[in-house]
Formats: C-alpha cells, sequence, structure tokens
C-alpha cells in the first residue's frame, strides 16, 4: 500500500514540471503571437497612416509653392544653375562675399542671361506654403525626393551669388529680395515632415541668415531694408510644433516601411535597433533645430542693435539698452535658456551664443568649444 502511494506521489510529481513546460511554452507563444500580429498590423496600417497624414495636410495648387518649384525643376536642368567655367576658389569667393562685375565679367554676363530664371525662383517668396508629397512609393521616390533638395541647394547658391553681385554693385533692393527668398526656401522645407527636407530646409535658411546678417551690418542698410527683413523673421511657423510631432510621427512610420526579411527574430531586432538609431537622430536634429533657432533670434537682435546705433550714433553697453526693441523671448538664448554674449569691441561688439553646453568659450566653435557666433560672421 505504501508503495502504491509513493508511486503516485511520483507520477504526480513528474506531471506538475511538465504541465509547467506546456504553460509557459503556451504563453511563450501566445505572447510571440501577440507581438507578430502587433507588427504585421503595424506594417500593413503604414500606407494607411502615411496617407491620413497627407491628406490632412493637403492645400489647393493655387496656394503652394511645390507648383512653383515642380515647374522649375521640369524646366531647368540644375546644372543650368552652376557655370562651366566657376573654378573652386571663384566659386568659394562669389558665393561667401560680394563681388563686382568688373572683376568676373564672365560671370556677370552670365547672371545678365538668367534674369528670367532669377525672376521664376523669386516667385517662390510669394507663397507661404509649401506641400510636398510624404505618400511615395520606394525607392524611387526617395531617389526624386534627393534629387529635388540637391537642386533645390543649387538654386540657394546660385541665388546668393546674384545677390551678392547686386550688394557690391548697390543694387541693395534687388539683393535684399534674393536674400529673403532665401528665407522663404528654407521655410518651404522645413514644413515636411521629413528629416532631410527639414535639414536642408535649415541649411538653406542658415545661409540667408548669414547674408542677411552681413547686410544689416553695412552702412547703406535703410530703415525700410531692416524693417523687410523684420517682416520676414517675425512670419515665425504658426505650426512649428504641429510640423516637429509630424516629422517624428512619419520618421517612425517611415522606419516601419522596410523590405521583410523573413525572419521574425531578425525583423525585431532591426527594429529594436532602428527604434534606437531614430532616437538618437532625433536628438541630433532637435539640436540642429534649436542652434537655428538661436541664429534666428540673433539676426533679430542684430536689427535692434542696428537701429539702436542709428539713432544714438552708437553701439549700446549692453543688451539690456535694447530690451525695449525686441520681444523678450528674442533675447533668451533656446540652446540653453540663457542669455546671448554681448560684448564691446575696438571695432565694434562681438554677439554670440555659449551654445548647448552653456560655457562661455568667448565665441569659439571649434576643437571641442561649441559658442555660435552671430556677429562677426564666422
Amino acid at each position: 500500500m505504501a508503495e502504491q502511494s509513493l508511486a503516485n506521489h511520483e507520477r504526480v510529481n513528474t506531471k506538475r514540471p511538465k504541465k509547467r513546460l506546456r504553460l509557459i511554452v503556451i504563453i511563450v507563444l501566445a505572447v510571440l503571437s501577440c507581438v507578430l500580429f502587433w507588427f504585421i498590423k503595424q506594417y500593413i496600417s503604414v500606407d494607411e497612416q502615411l496617407a491620413a497624414i497627407e491628406a490632412a495636410r493637403a492645400i489647393p495648387n493655387a496656394e503652394n509653392a511645390a507648383t512653383i518649384y515642380n515647374q522649375l525643376l521640369e524646366e531647368y536642368d540644375k546644372s543650368i544653375f552652376k557655370p562651366t567655367f566657376l573654378t573652386l576658389e571663384l566659386d568659394e569667393l562669389t558665393r561667401k562675399q560680394p563681388w563686382l562685375g568688373k572683376d568676373y565679367p564672365e560671370l556677370a554676363k552670365w547672371f545678365e542671361e538668367r534674369q528670367d530664371i532669377i525672376e521664376e525662383l523669386l516667385q517662390v517668396s510669394n507663397f507661404k506654403k509649401c506641400l510636398f508629397p510624404i505618400f511615395i512609393p520606394l525607392p524611387e521616390g526617395l531617389t526624386a525626393r534627393n534629387e529635388r533638395l540637391m537642386t533645390m541647394r543649387q538654386w540657394a547658391y546660385f541665388l546668393v551669388r546674384s545677390a551678392n553681385n547686386d550688394i557690391a554693385e548697390g543694387r541693395i533692393d534687388q539683393g535684399l529680395r534674393k536674400y529673403l527668398c532665401l528665407i522663404h526656401m528654407g521655410r518651404h522645407n522645413r514644413q515636411q515632415p521629413v528629416a532631410i527636407d527639414f535639414l536642408v530646409g535649415i541649411a538653406i535658411e542658415t545661409l540667408g541668415l548669414q547674408k542677411l546678417r552681413f547686410l544689416i551690418m553695412t552702412d547703406d542698410v535703410t530703415e525700410e531694408h531692416l524693417q523687410a527683413i523684420e517682416t520676414a523673421l517675425s512670419q515665425t511657423d504658426k505650426d512649428r510644433k504641429q510640423v516637429w510631432e509630424n516629422l517624428l510621427k512619419v520618421e517612425n512610420i517611415y522606419g516601419r516601411k522596410m523590405p521583410k526579411t523573413g525572419s521574425l527574430l531578425k525583423e525585431l531586432k532591426d527594429w529594436w535597433q532602428n527604434r534606437h538609431n531614430q532616437e538618437a537622430t532625433f536628438n541630433r536634429i532637435h539640436e540642429i533645430k534649436l542652434r537655428f533657432l538661436a541664429d534666428q533670434r540673433g539676426t533679430e537682435i542684430l536689427i535692434a542693435l542696428r537701429r539702436f546705433e542709428k539713432k544714438n550714433g552708437r553701439w549700446p553697453e549692453s543688451l539690456e539698452q535694447i530690451k525695449d526693441l525686441v520681444s523678450q523671448d528674442i533675447l533668451i538664448d533656446p540652446q540653453n535658456n540663457g542669455p546671448f554674449v554681448y560684448k564691446l569691441t575696438e571695432n565694434g561688439f562681438t554677439l554670440y551664443s555659449i551654445g548647448p553646453n552653456n560655457i562661455d568659450e568667448a565665441g569659439r566653435y571649434r576643437n571641442g568649444a561649441d559658442d555660435r557666433p552671430i556677429w562677426p560672421l564666422p
């Protein structure tokens, strides 16, 4: 009897581990099934989500600057915006500083022959909004987008060279119009909820801001010119927060729009790695965005400094003396939520951001230093 009881007890003890193992297997399979279902659902809904965002952003073609950009892309090859005779030295010189036609007659004549193209390009300044499609076929859609962005950067350099010639020869109104066009082009690209468009937009607009800062500090600038610059800069993106949220959403969706590997484990591993890579990318884009905003605010501070100098015949002792000429948020450095650094010098003044590390490094921005010079230009 005792032997029978012992045998029964052993059978019960043997069954319990088996039951636990079956339960564990069932739980694991259930979890994997849920993950697989979620993963497939996310992948299938990618196109639907992109289409929904696209529909919410839609505007009439008559209000969309993209119609002008697309016309230009169809009409002209990007090579027409850069002369074949442009050497590396001439390229850098005419892009970075004002130049006279008598010094470079061949280039001056080349621009004279392209006045119609310049006027077409300047039309984009009449549009506040620009929406390019985000719901694009892969991979050919990405190729077309990259080609468009490369061409738009070429347009930006084209306008800068022409404007630099205008400024050198006293055609301030014409030069200013082209510099302001860069601001609009950059803003149009930043309205796209796609990282590469956003970054190219910042690059183009930063180029425009640098040229405007140079113009603000020239003797020929008038109050009318300052007002035109101020108006362009004050037209901040009211939907900036929404654009940023859409960018995060769209880039996350793009991250799920990937070819299947056939292995669930491999796809989950790729998804996890992609998620961490995207987080690092978004953090970097956010840093660039704050640095760009510091450039914007610094340019507006420069306008106020210039007005003070025109009225008083001298530069102010501190930024405290221009606080009534700008809104309070303009004087706050978005990179560190502190003040900009302003110091009088023998030749005028220096103005810079101390960067995200919040350390004043005397305006240095290399070899580990991260200050952001506003004036003088780096």
